[in-house]
């Protein structure tokens, strides 16, 4: 269910007259959801999990990009990690690769995005807070094919 909400300094808020600013403002049904939601995410550690699921596949996918020409960076935080790919000996990006290696993925059975401006050469890596080091892994291993296909 989609929600949304808006934080802002007093002398912000408070000179706005409208009854709402948030086109997924909340209704009582959506804030039960909210709530149940959150409540899953602490009682099962998520952010915990995301830490430590998230550092192992940053740390395997830095190891993959290392040996492979046009991965200039793998950088993230947590399960939100990216992967630069640049055209090989050079700086400059390479959106052919990336559009190679995201459908290489999804033939491998990976959705995975890709972004990083009007060049689009950025993997994005964004899956649930839930997944396990062997999904983590799973997922590392299609990447690391797809990628190894392009370079």
């Amino acid at each position: 269910m989609a929600i949304g909400g808006v934080i802002a300094r007093a002398e912000i808020m408070n000179c706005l007259d409208a009854n709402s600013i948030s086109t997924f403002g909340g209704t009582q049904i959506t804030m039960a959801a909210g709530l149940a939601n959150l409540g899953y995410l602490l009682e099962h550690d998520l952010q915990g999990n995301a830490r430590r699921v998230g550092g192992l596949l940053l740390e395997r996918l830095r190891a993959v990009g290392a040996g492979l020409p046009g991965v200039r960076e793998v950088r993230g935080r947590g399960l939100m990690i990216g992967v630069e790919l640049v055209r090989p000996g050079t700086d400059e990006a390479d959106p052919r690769a990336a559009a190679h290696v995201l459908e290489a993925a999804r033939d491998g059975g990976l959705l995975i995005g890709k972004g990083g401006g009007h060049d689009t050469s950025a993997l994005r890596i964004a899956p649930p807070l839930s997944l396990t080091v062997a999904e983590a892994e799973e997922g590392a291993a299609i990447l690391e094919r797809a990628l190894r296909s392009t370079y």
